[in-house]
């Protein structure tokens, strides 16, 4: 009983684990350039004990990883807004060090430097800060012109640092962007195309189809833990009446 106890109390802890990543997941199907957290599991062996065979088997939850496919890229006609062709992040400074993202939402703050989500945004020479402008554009590869006074030719202002650090290098953090243990280098390979935002790629109607089965898993595993808990009192209830 035992045994049959913490096999299905451990299936139910896992199932709620993924539970939580795919709500994560629905809550961020609106946001710009979000990389869906995929659940990782391993089966891990029982050392057996004595002259018993190895015969079971645990679900152990691994650190979640994260879905590489591309989300949709919509038209917005604004020029600070920006998406990735293909490969490639956006480079912002945090607290914790340099991250990247997806998301090209760029917004200057009250003293024109650059952000994304309140982050500032990562230079090829530093942080970006926008002068005066009358007109702005902004290249494939990523550098940023003005047109500022009476000035009849762009000025450039900056270009964005543009990186494609590898998928097994990068760890997802708790705001949505990726780290790296070393900060990532430059790609002349990465562009950008101006006026464009790519959308999350969470596919909503899939995580809810497994949101409802990850339901139904913890149900069965409930009534298993239900039914340990009854053939339990009715064995005690045996050895009580013997």
């Amino acid at each position: 009983m035992d045994r049959m106890l913490y096999t299905a109390a451990a299936g139910a802890t896992r199932t709620l684990e993924a539970q939580s990543i795919r709500a994560n997941n629905l809550a961020n199907a609106e946001t710009t350039g979000f990389r869906a957290d995929l659940e990782r599991v391993e089966a891990k062996w029982l050392q057996p004990t004595g002259d018993s065979l190895p015969t079971r088997v645990l679900a152990q939850t691994q650190s979640a990883d994260f879905s590489q496919q591309y989300g949709q890229v919509n038209t917005t006609g604004r020029t600070l807004d920006v998406a990735l062709r293909g490969e490639g992040f956006l480079a912002v400074q945090t607290p914790v060090g340099e991250a990247y993202t997806r998301n090209g939402a760029i917004e200057p703050d009250a003293e024109g430097r650059l952000t994304i989500n309140g982050f500032p945004v990562v230079g090829v020479d530093g942080p970006i800060v926008l002068p005066e402008f009358r007109e702005l554009f902004v290249g494939n590869d990523g550098r940023i012109s003005a047109l500022t006074g009476n000035n009849i030719f762009p000025e450039e202002v900056g270009q964005l640092k543009l990186v494609n650090p590898e998928y097994a290098e990068m760890q997802k953090g708790l705001n949505g962007m990726m780290y790296t243990q070393v900060p990532a280098v430059l790609s002349d390979e990465v562009t950008i195309d101006s006026g464009f935002l790519e959308s999350s790629n969470v596919q909503a109607v899939n995580e809810l189809i497994a949101s409802m089965d990850l339901t139904r898993q913890f149900e069965v595993q409930v009534k298993l833990m239900k039914s340990a808990e009854q053939m339990a009192q009715a064995g005690n209830k045996l050895l009580r009446n013997s």
